[in-house]
């Protein structure tokens, strides 16, 4: 039971985290948007292959989906590896926030200068 009310709190205080920057980047598109300032690349005549996939995300995709898979397969057959498969959610929204983190603060360094 300790284990959930960990997971538990570590999954609220991301859910705040996750809110606030989500909300900052939503805000900040938004703010381009309506200055005009946002990319258009049809006006640009962007080149398609600068808009291309990362490389190698194929591979880790692939991967990654193979993994989610096998951990739904393993929780099937016994409830403790529950827990693995809501401490991965954690570790994705975990992602995800230091994913906004860095593009805002990305945008932050590009007006500055």
């Amino acid at each position: 039971m300790t284990l959930f009310y960990l997971g538990a709190g570590i999954g609220l205080v991301l859910a705040v985290i996750y809110l606030v920057v989500g909300t900052l980047s939503f805000l900040r598109i938004r703010r381009e948007l309506a200055a005009g300032t946002g990319i258009d690349a049809f006006a640009e005549e962007i080149d398609a292959e600068q808009i291309a996939l990362v490389p190698g995300f194929t591979w880790k995709a692939s991967l990654a989906v193979l993994t989610s898979f096998v951990l739904l397969v393993i929780a099937s057959y016994s409830g403790v590896f529950w827990y693995v498969l809501a401490f991965s959610g954690l570790g994705t929204a975990s992602a995800v926030i230091v994913a906004f983190v860095l593009e805002l603060r990305g945008d932050r360094a590009g007006t500055a200068a």
